[in-house]
């Protein structure tokens, strides 16, 4: 039975794809949703609290400004209220080890962590950006991407892309693949501007770290490669209808694995 193409592609869902044709499907076809973790709310709340914090001029970019977005930002969009069913079932709560009230005061501070961080990996002072949370919808070689750019500024060189991060910074040999999202952006913004992409940065807040890279058309060439091929993957599978799994290590982390999976307990 032939399945309905998606509108677009995204960075996301081309890494989901390339784990997991079927977890693809599940996800981006079916709509099944996948709930939250600890680690996606903290990265979500700090990326709005973020988007609060540069979009004030830069001389009103202090830590006591931030400090009150921050607290704003909790309150005004139920961030208690998002985060409690996910934090009643940790391992510390169900134990009887800790409180609901003291893991969400864990969860704050670990957030403000990576938010205070901004002061050390850049100067909030200097930044002047000329886009922030920039939803992108373009094609790349006849494919339709769409997604939004955390901050992107402009540089005498041409635009600068900064996505911020809130987990671990990865070893030297494997951040080559973590800046595939920001060379899809690459690809659209620039033709979007009109602009070369001079840098991309990947501002991982908790490691108080920047991970850079100088795109080249080499990069660039392999990334529009690797949307094609992926595009051309779930157009084939769309219409045959089969999708296959690719078992691996990270199937421990995923959410059908112990219902729907068909590599894990026999449902079709």
């Amino acid at each position: 039975m032939a399945d309905a193409l998606p509108p677009y592609l995204s960075p996301s869902s081309i890494s989901t794809f390339e784990q997991c044709p079927l977890k693809y499907k599940y996800t981006r076809i079916d709509k099944m949703p996948e709930p939250p973790t600890e680690a996606t709310l903290m990265g979500n709340f700090v990326h709005e609290v973020m988007e609060g914090f540069y979009a004030l001029t830069p001389e009103d970019r202090t830590i006591a400004s931030v400090k009150q977005i921050s607290s704003e930002v909790w309150t005004q969009s139920g961030w208690r209220e998002r985060v409690e069913p996910i934090l009643s079932y940790s391992p510390q709560v169900k134990s009887g080890k800790s409180t609901l009230d003291k893991e969400i005061n864990n969860f704050r501070w670990k957030s403000w962590f990576c938010i205070e961080n901004i002061f050390s990996v850049e100067n909030p002072l200097e930044v002047v950006p000329a886009g922030i949370e920039t939803e992108l919808n373009g094609q790349i070689d006849g494919v339709q991407i769409k997604g939004f750019i955390d901050r992107w500024s402009k540089s005498s060189s041409g635009l600068v892309i900064s996505d911020y991060k809130t987990g671990k910074s990865p070893a030297p040999r494997f951040a080559g693949d973590k800046f595939m999202q920001l060379l899809i952006y690459a690809l659209v913004l620039s033709n979007d501007e009109d602009l070369p992409v001079d840098e991309l940065q990947l501002i991982y807040l908790k490691d108080n770290r920047i991970m850079t890279m100088k795109p080249t058309q080499e990069h660039l060439t392999q990334t529009v490669e690797r949307i094609r091929k992926v595009w051309d993957g779930v157009v084939e599978r769309c219409s045959s209808g089969e999708w296959e799994t690719i078992p691996h290590r990270l199937c421990d982390w995923c959410n059908f694995k112990n219902t729907i999976c068909p590599q894990w307990n026999g449902k079709k």
